[in-house]
């Protein structure tokens, strides 16, 4: 079979393929744009003898195909089946489309078989190609709407289609590059976009239109049922359809029908037009009697002459005087700027006099502060001495103190002494009592007494021993506590910190959400409406840049903030005196920005960029300014930048080889915000930087909600955060408290148990004594009367001792006296210097406004002579505008005469009484000729030149409604040439087909009555026309069938060919030999055979592209050159990349 010729609506050489080998008849498409309004409708004229000659027509043409295909298989010369240069599809993949989470398809350019189990994943490659590729979603059968094809739990679906571009006749090659990548999204929200990108991911349109383009240009019939034949389209038309279907179906497919419809819209443009053209005559003939008056209307015109010479005359006169009354105001002006040149230079020496007074007054308050500043350093000596002063009298006072607590501790050593003497004396005289009551008959009772109270003792002081190693372990635990507790207090205040910095940039989003201004300075609109108003600039400024960069993926935001810092708040200009120019307006406005010299040379990235997995900073921002582009390439390196959105994976990017084209790296930290910097050093080694979070409102364009919900998220974050902290504060305070009421309680339980113990020793040396007691000791009455011998002297000594403490404390009183004195000195010396000073400072204030009251007086004076100034340059302005205007009505008056001079009180205000007069004198007598002698010169001239134009375009419609109609004619009958031929050829292709299993049929088109059907004879024995396709049986009927689609697919000129479930088609299930209530599967021998005409009339089709979906295994068929088998992966849960082979 020929290839396809990519052509309008016919080829118009059809008629000379006579001597040819073989026909080659492709498709049909309209030439005409597609209405969808208009119904199409085929329409047949002519008599009953002229259906005869068709039908007869319609043989001739059917033996000549069969002759000519029979000569093709005889010769045997079959071209190798190729890949088309373009048109075809080279991959197809799908983001939560339908089931699956991501599906990828790569197709041979050929014959594609797409096998694997249901939910695979086969139907929904088809239904991406329609829906991606501009067709509808009903088109499908398969939903009502976009929404119904995006997968459950997800709100986002991405569709993507690569095209092939090679060869010469390649679409934009220049543009678009090797291949068209074609994507499609859409939300559960309704919205639904296209992309158009280059081969490098460049992104070119968003246009449908463009899309549409595409699709004609490389004849991509998507709506075309017969091109992409779906399930529910496969069963209707190769099993239940009737004649009738048949017959719309194969004329849809083959474009015929859209070529009747546009010649429908011809025949009913060529009524209109036959209607305008009787409209067109009925009206010549008013024209050329409209024109016929309007001659001798102006023929009459040839009188009042002498009125006219007059108006003439004052006319003339009128022009001058204008010219003489601006001239005296001229001169009135020269006289005016003589007065305010005088004004100027009063105003000036009343400025320099104000200028010697505020001179004068700024130098008295200059002297002031320098007595103020002498009189502040004399100070200071004062300070520093009572400092000192203040040292030494606490430390005379900390003496004091101890020697007062030496002498209460004095007074301590008397009292203890004085109670020593007391006991010594009661002991002397116990002993004397003992001596003389003696007892030794208790004893034993003593000793039995000491043993038990040492039992007890030594269990208690046990007790008391385990009681004391707790409390060591409560302490640890107090002291630990008390540690943490503090470590706890330490971050609360920084993170209550960054909670209040987190709500102000919140309030800030909210309040100027949709509004970027509340990002920049705030006199950034009024330096901006000074750029627009300044026409001066020879490059009108850009920026500043962050107006006019858009971030496609907000999550990067706050780090490609910081990154670009004050970059986006700079303007570009492209030479020295436009940045000195906007300086000094930004001075003017009080709004600095940094600015950048750039040119207008455009940077290529193509071959400077890194790998297209990788996302960078040039890849998820939208520029929309070229200038800002290359400036954002050169200073920031943009193109260079990747973005990963995982920390770990960014440093194995990093770290396993240098990336090419790569110069830095940015990642999410922990903390959100935040972010980390990876780069090489000069070593090749990797470093790693910290970028602190961004905090101000963003400057570039993104999306503001996206903006708020994340600063709502760290909010809520900072505050869970935060109320963690607190709680682990709380609980630790509630902890150290437990512990300390614990120590309390346990030291207050040791202080029983010690007390216990004292009282269980106390009570055995009581026993013991009174054992001791009972023996009779020697001297030991002289011993006591030693000691208190002894306690007396030590008393004297401590009363000696306490007279020294008391003139000790007398002494150190006077000396605190002294100081006190000393410093009261120096507090009045202090308040005499800050008198001095307070004064100082009062008529430095008195001076300073003095100071202001001079400055006001000058700036008044200057203003007022730049009020003057602006006066004489008004005046100037005025000037120079009235002998602009002087000279050029003087041009004006000269245009209309030579200068003539006015009458005698004559000014233009009478001149414009008479002028008025005059031309009404004249007005009424040409009010009775219908107008002035030029409006009917005009009018005549007009009347005649509608004549000519309606007599012209009466004859141009005539010549095109008589060119239309022929064309029509032409067209018409090579529709027909062209139905008939496309008819035959089908009919000679499915002969062909049936005859490889030695079947007979005929393929029966009848056209006026619209329907398609086919009769076959399964045996060749048998003569006749044939059976219809109800009496056949299973196997045979779908043999049949695919015949008939693969005769229809001969007659498509699209390069593309879809079949969705092939065993629907050829009434398969995956087991073929098995049954089901009415259904007769197709056996193997018919299968066998089905498939192999299948691919062999595939490949006749030189350079077309099928693409055939089935569920069954492919045993039969061999993966070949032009052959790519497609095995689905089963689906499983959590799938996302599916697997293929070939």
């Amino acid at each position: 079979m020929a290839p396809m010729k990519r052509l309008g609506p016919a080829d118009d050489n059809y008629g000379e393929s006579e001597d040819s080998e073989v026909i080659g008849v492709e498709g049909a498409q309209a030439g005409l744009r597609r209405d969808p309004r208009k119904r199409a409708r085929l329409s047949y004229e002519g008599t009953d003898h002229g259906e005869s000659e068709e039908r007869s027509d319609d043989e001739s043409l059917y033996l000549e195909q069969e002759t000519q295909f029979r000569t093709q298989q005889r010769s045997g010369n079959q071209l190798d089946n190729a890949a088309a240069d373009n048109g075809i599809l080279e991959s197809v993949s799908c983001s939560n489309f339908m089931c699956h989470g991501y599906l990828e398809v790569t197709l041979g350019p050929l014959i594609n078989f797409i096998i694997g189990h249901n939910g695979s994943g086969k139907s929904a490659v088809l239904t991406a190609i329609t829906i991606c590729l501009g067709g509808k979603a009903t088109a499908t059968n398969r939903g009502q709407s976009l929404k119904s094809f995006i997968k459950e739990g997800t709100e986002v679906a991405v569709l993507s289609v690569k095209i092939k571009n090679k060869g010469e006749s390649a679409y934009q090659p220049e543009v678009y590059g090797n291949s068209i990548v074609v994507e499609r999204h859409f939300a559960r929200s309704g919205t639904s976009n296209f992309k158009l990108k280059s081969a490098h991911g460049r992104l070119i349109s968003t246009k449908k239109a463009d899309l549409e383009e595409i699709c004609d240009y490389f004849a991509l019939q998507i709506d075309n049922p017969m091109n992409v034949l779906t399930q529910d389209m496969a069963r209707q038309f190769l099993s239940n359809s009737t004649p009738q279907e048949k017959y719309r179906f194969f004329m849809k497919g083959t474009q015929l029908e859209h070529l009747d419809g546009d010649y429908l819209q011809i025949e009913q443009s060529i009524d209109r037009i036959d209607q305008d053209l009787a409209k067109r005559l009925g009206d010549l003939g008013q024209y050329e009697e409209e024109a016929r008056k309007a001659r001798s209307a102006l023929a009459l015109s040839e009188k009042h002459d002498s009125l006219r010479d007059k108006i003439r005359s004052t006319a003339n006169q009128m022009a001058w005087s204008q010219v003489e009354d601006m001239e005296r105001k001229l001169a009135a002006t020269d006289d005016e700027l003589t007065k305010i040149t005088l004004k100027i230079t009063d105003a000036e020496r009343k400025a320099n006099q104000c200028s010697e007074a505020y001179d004068a007054a700024d130098q008295g308050f200059q002297d002031a502060s320098t007595v103020v500043q002498e009189l502040s350093a004399e100070l200071i000596p004062h300070d520093d001495r009572k400092d000192q002063a203040k040292q030494e009298h606490d430390r005379a006072k900390t003496d004091a103190l101890t020697v007062q607590t030496e002498q209460r501790q004095i007074k301590d050593h008397l009292k203890r002494t004085e109670e020593r003497i007391k006991r010594a004396e009661s002991d002397i005289q116990e002993e004397y009592r003992r001596l003389q009551e003696i007892n030794g008959g208790s004893n034993a009772r003593l000793l039995a007494k000491i043993e038990e109270k040492r039992s007890v003792l030594a269990t208690a002081k046990s007790r008391l021993e385990d009681h004391e190693a707790g409390m060591h372990n409560l302490e640890d635990e107090q002291r630990r506590l008390s540690q943490n507790l503090e470590q706890s207090k330490g971050p609360i205040p920084l993170k209550r910190q960054e909670v209040q910095a987190c709500e102000e940039r919140l309030n800030r989003l909210v309040k100027d959400k949709g509004k970027q201004e509340g990002a920049y300075p705030a006199n950034l609109p009024r330096l901006l409406r000074a750029i627009q108003e300044d026409n001066g600039f020879r490059q009108m400024p850009v920026g500043p840049i962050g107006y006019h960069v858009r971030l496609l993926k907000p999550s990067w935001s706050s780090i490609l903030e910081k990154s670009f810092g004050a970059a986006l708040n700079t303007f570009i200009v492209t030479s020295k005196a436009d940045q000195s120019r906007l300086s000094e307006t930004m001075s003017r406005i009080q709004c600095p920005c940094p600015i950048m010299i750039g040119n207008n040379g455009r940077v290529d990235t193509a071959n400077h960029e890194p790998d297209p997995q990788f996302d960078t900073s040039l890849r998820v921002l939208e520029i929309d300014h070229e200038l800002v582009r290359k400036q954002l390439i050169i200073n920031q390196a943009i193109e260079q930048t990747i973005l990963i959105d995982n920390r770990q994976d960014a440093v194995n990017t990093m770290s396993d080889t240098r990336l090419q084209n790569v110069k830095q790296c940015f990642a999410p930290n922990v903390r959100p915000g935040t972010g980390i910097r990876f780069s090489y050093g000069w070593g090749g080694g990797l470093s790693e930087n910290y970028v602190p979070a961004f905090n101000g409102p963003p400057r570039m364009k993104t999306d503001v909600e996206f903006q708020i919900n994340a600063c709502r998220a760290e909010l809520q974050r900072l505050r869970s955060e935060l109320h963690e902290l607190e709680s682990t504060l709380r609980e630790r305070q509630t902890n150290l408290k437990n512990c300390e009421q614990a120590i309390t309680r346990r030291k207050r339980d040791s202080c029983e148990r010690r007390v216990e113990v004292q009282r269980l020793e106390a009570e055995i040396e009581d026993v013991q004594d009174t054992l001791d007691k009972d023996a009779v000791e020697e001297g030991k009455l002289e011993a006591l009367k030693e000691g208190l011998s002894e306690a007396k002297e030590e008393l004297a000594t401590h009363q000696a001792s306490f007279g020294d403490s008391v003139i000790a404390v007398d002494k150190a009183r006077d000396w605190l006296r002294t100081l006190r004195e000393r410093m009261k000195s120096m507090d009045n010396e202090i308040a005499e210097v800050q008198a001095k000073i307070r004064k100082a400072e009062a008529k430095r204030v008195k001076l300073s406004e003095r100071r202001e009251a001079a400055l006001r007086e000058k700036n008044s004076a200057f203003a007022e002579i730049e009020q003057v100034k602006n006066v004489q340059g008004n005046t100037q302005k005025a000037r120079t505008d009235i002998a602009e205007t002087v000279d050029i009505w003087i041009g004006e008056a000269g245009q209309v005469c030579p200068r003539v001079p006015i009458d005698r009180g004559e000014t233009y205000n009478s001149l414009e009484k008479t002028m008025e007069k005059l031309q009404a004198d004249l007005k009424r007598a040409e009010s009775q000729l219908g107008g002035t002698r030029q409006e009917l010169a005009d009018r005549a001239a007009q009347k005649v030149r509608a004549f000519r134009q309606a007599r012209e375009q009466v004859t141009g419609v005539e010549k095109l409604a008589q060119l239309l109609k022929s064309a029509l004619v032409n067209r018409k009958e090579r529709w027909k040439l062209f139905q008939r031929a496309i008819t035959a050829r089908a009919r000679v292709q499915f002969m062909w087909m049936l005859s490889e299993r030695n079947f007979r049929g005929r393929l029966l088109a009848n056209h006026k009555e619209k329907k398609l059907d086919l009769h076959v004879e399964p045996d060749p024995t048998k003569v006749g026309k044939g059976r219809e396709t109800k009496t056949l049986s299973g196997g045979e009927k779908s043999f049949s069938t695919i015949c008939l689609l693969l005769s229809l697919w001969d007659a498509m000129g699209a390069p593309i060919r879809c079949l969705d479930e092939l065993y629907v088609a050829h009434k398969l299930l995956p087991y073929p030999m098995l049954t089901r209530s009415s259904d007769v599967f197709m056996d193997s021998v018919n299968r066998e055979v089905s498939m192999k005409k299948m691919i062999e009339a595939a490949r006749y089709s030189i350079g077309k592209q099928f693409i055939l979906i089935t569920p069954g295994s492919m045993g039969s068929v061999n993966s070949n050159s032009d052959v790519k088998i497609i095995k689905m992966k089963d689906p499983e849960r959590g799938q996302t990349t599916i697997a293929l082979s070939n």
